[in-house]
């Protein structure tokens, strides 16, 4: 027994000799996006090796996108060979992101190639980044899209060397160091396959940076040149959220940080968090027309800014993963989403992005959707974090029935809720702040991931104010409730009232997504073309029949417009009926609303006889 415990012993030391040797030389991987205008990437890797069996990944769960998006579909072209002869490879027939093959003795050095097939906004396919994310003019190359890696090593302890040639006149941004420029080549100083993966590349034609401060910068690519113009102002309050930033947290863990801007109507509008950087996607004309102000995406680069303290250096312990093949345990994302979302809202007023009408006027289109979740009845917010991997890519039709990734906006209701809860409990010592600067407190200056989990948040909460804070989240994360979590806008001094004049942050969302919602009145959320994308359950709309899929033709008696449904909408108020003819697939109906309530929107109103909570929280703290 003692002798075979001592030769098992030595294989294991032999075998562990044998990774550390293979895993000591660098993976090196060059990518050719010299095709990126037609949506092509081209990439060949080499791969040290020992002979036998080998197991290699493509990249499946993605941190950040929380879902298993790795796009395996756009995988194509896969050849292996060693020492100039073809190796032989079979994918896993259950693990379909998994490939098998086996290195012949005297190979010490895997080849392989492969290209990846980027999607096209017009023809569909693709989710999270792999969704259209090149056009003639610019692109932007996430490295785990591209590359295989072998099965066995942690991939913070997998070296890569990576080189990147663009099309001609291009040039590029990105967080990963960069060993040397020669035409169209780059090559990047050595990474972990972690860093590596975490580090997007912006690239194009029309492409700008602007700095702000020391270590932060924009880095812009456009369809056009004239999309790159930044007002002193715009650059100027970018400029503030860098410093409102370091105040909210008092240590920055990155040792410098670029957002990385791509702007485009040919690309799907969302963004992505890095730990040095974000992967922002917006509309061509974001920087000069002043709309975008007044939509998500005057947020959206605080939320992911954000990210690099809540998300990256602390992240909930079921993210924490040593490859990107393990399923990710997401129950902990209103915090991990929730939490940036409030702080986002803050930093964005803060930095002077929002004013504060419109800071307000968020809120209480935020609480007013919260109302209309009615899949709040049968699933609590903590459930759809835990669902987060599905429900990401749910349809919208039968949303408010369904609920879905609520963990963003009802996580920053609840969120305020703890941010007034603290203030009133420390008569007004005490904020959100003081929290933020003890749960994310560390040794600054370079990049790095420290666990969390549920205790944690509690533990931090009461070392700020005492209160039975474990009772006080699960209540509001673990129940599934009727009434909307709006304790913090009452708490901090405001009210949802609705009036029948919309305000500038709702006109401006309405014109982005080329939709009406009437989800205060009727409760019908439809297209600019009449289709239906959703009806809130209890309302006029969904009383009388209406359902998703179906589209609107007729306004009382007239051929659809969004004007004449709005007016038709707002002469209920006088008496009006609202008949609506419906196409249902091959058959019409015409539905007559029970509803004389008129054009309703909602708004914030004072509570005169409470203080003003919400205002200092939006209340810069750098001068």
């Amino acid at each position: 027994m003692l002798r075979s415990t001592r030769n098992l012993v030595a294989i294991v030391v032999l075998v562990l000799a044998a990774v550390t040797d293979v895993c000591a030389q660098p993976i090196e991987l060059s990518v050719d996006a010299t095709e990126a205008p037609r949506r092509l990437l081209h990439a060949t890797m080499k791969i040290p090796v020992k002979a036998g069996p080998l197991t290699l990944y493509y990249p499946k769960w993605i941190q950040g996108e929380h879902s298993p998006s790795g796009p395996i579909a756009d995988l194509a072209g896969l050849k292996m060979s060693g020492n100039g002869k073809a190796i032989a490879w079979k994918r896993d027939d259950v693990d379909l992101y998994t490939f098998h093959c086996v290195i012949p003795a005297g190979v010490d050095m895997l080849d392989v190639s492969l290209d990846y097939l980027g999607a096209g906004k017009d023809a569909g396919g693709g989710i999270g980044s792999s969704s259209p994310c090149m056009t003639p003019q610019l692109a932007i190359v996430n490295w785990y899209m591209v590359l295989l890696y072998p099965k066995g090593t942690p991939v913070r302890d997998l070296q890569v060397k990576a080189d990147l040639t663009l099309p001609k006149g291009w040039k590029l941004g990105t967080a990963l160091p960069i060993e040397s420029e020669k035409g169209e080549r780059t090559h990047f100083k050595p990474a972990s396959l972690e860093t590596l993966a975490d580090s997007t590349v912006l690239c194009g034609k029309h492409f700008k940076e602007a700095p702000l401060g020391p270590q932060h910068s924009l880095v812009l690519a456009c369809d056009s040149a004239a999309g790159l113009a930044i007002t002193p102002e715009l650059q100027a309050q970018y400029e503030r959220l860098v410093a409102e930033a370091g105040a909210l947290f008092g240590v920055r863990h990155y040792r410098s940080y670029r957002f990385l801007v791509a702007m485009s109507d040919h690309i799907n509008h969302f963004a992505v968090e890095h730990h040095e950087c974000s992967d922002n996607r917006v509309p061509e004309r974001f920087l000069i027309d002043d709309s975008y102000r007044k939509t998500w995406h005057a947020w959206v680069l605080p939320h992911e800014y954000v990210h690099s303290w809540n998300g990256k250096y602390r992240r909930p312990e079921g993210l924490v993963l040593s490859d990107y093949q393990q399923p990710m345990r997401t129950s902990l994302l209103w915090v991990y989403e929730g939490l940036t979302q409030y702080l986002g809202f803050v930093l964005t007023a803060r930095s002077g992005l929002y004013t504060p009408e419109l800071a307000c006027e968020n809120y209480a289109l935020i609480a007013d959707w919260a109302k209309n979740q009615r899949g709040r009845t049968w699933r609590s917010l903590e459930d759809t974090a835990t669902a987060a991997p599905h429900l990401y890519y749910a349809r919208s039709d039968w949303a408010s029935r369904r609920r879905g990734v609520d963990f963003y906006d009802e996580g920053a209701l609840l969120w305020l809720d703890v941010d007034t809860l603290i203030r009133e409990k420390s008569a007004g010592k005490k904020s959100i702040d003081h929290f933020c600067q003890a749960f994310y407190a560390g040794k600054g200056g370079a990049p790095a991931v420290k666990a969390f989990n549920f205790d944690d948040i509690v533990k931090t909460l009461n070392s700020v104010v005492a209160h039975d804070w474990q009772a006080f989240l699960e209540r509001r994360i673990a129940v599934a409730q009727d009434a909307a979590p709006l304790d913090g806008l009452t708490r901090g001094g405001w009210k949802v009232v609705y009036r029948d004049k919309a305000g500038d942050l709702f006109k401006a969302r309405e014109s982005d997504e080329k939709s009406i919602n009437t989800a205060c009145s009727i409760g019908l959320l439809v297209n600019d073309d009449g289709k239906v994308s959703d009806v809130i359950p209890g309302k006029a709309a969904d009383k009388a029949g209406v359902g998703p899929g179906m589209r609107v033709l007729g306004v009382n008696d007239r051929r659809f417009t969004t004007e004449r449904f709005r007016e038709a909408l707002a002469a209920t108020a006088k008496g009006q009926k609202l008949k609506l003819l419906v196409e249902n697939q091959e058959y019409f109906r015409t539905f007559t609303l029970d509803y004389a309530d008129g054009d309703r929107y909602p708004h914030l109103e004072r509570d005169a006889g409470k203080a003003d909570l919400l205002a200092e929280t939006f209340r810069p703290r750098m001068p």
